[in-house]
């Protein structure tokens, strides 16, 4: 008995957690015009909008899953860009310690400490970092070099495998 009422309650707090990530993410796309676009039959705002009460439906129904998966969907431009205001943005918004690109630097190293990319996720992971790495200073002409090598003998690994 003791189990299940534990298991209830990490559930909850989980389930509040991402129902306020979620929300400050939208919020956050609300007020900086992320990804604004306003036509004649879109308007990001209230598309925004409505995926806030669809956040909203999915915590009363305690769909968890479904939210963890909107907050990684809705993350995924600023874990890209590597926006880190956003980032500050979240843990300010919700008082919750979390930073959305601990995975990505987690996958990034685990492909580096392995030595070569396996699959089509990890070279988008590392092609990213490649990306980042150009724009930040100073410029690690080393790991950008390392990085490349592996870009270039996966793509190569997958020319060999089509001939």
């Amino acid at each position: 008995m003791g189990v299940n009422k534990h298991f209830k309650d990490v559930k909850q707090a989980e389930l509040l957690k991402y129902r306020a990530l979620v929300l400050a993410t939208l919020d956050y796309y609300l007020e900086y015009k992320v990804m604004q676009i306003k036509t004649v039959d879109f308007d990001s705002d209230e598309y925004y909008k409505g995926l806030k009460v669809q956040t909203e439906e999915n915590f009363q129904k305690g769909r968890l899953t479904r939210l963890k998966q909107c907050f990684r969907d809705f993350t995924e431009m600023q874990v890209e860009t590597v926006d880190l205001k956003f980032n500050k943005y979240l843990q300010d918004k919700t008082k919750y310690e979390v930073d959305i690109f601990k995975s990505y630097f987690q996958r990034v190293e685990k492909v580096i400490n392995k030595g070569k990319i396996s699959n089509d996720n990890q070279y988008y992971d590392i092609n990213l970092m490649v990306d980042q790495l150009c724009q930040s200073v100073p410029v690690d002409v080393n790991k950008i070099e390392s990085l490349n090598r592996l870009l270039r003998e996966y793509e190569q690994q997958k020319i060999n495998k089509y001939k």
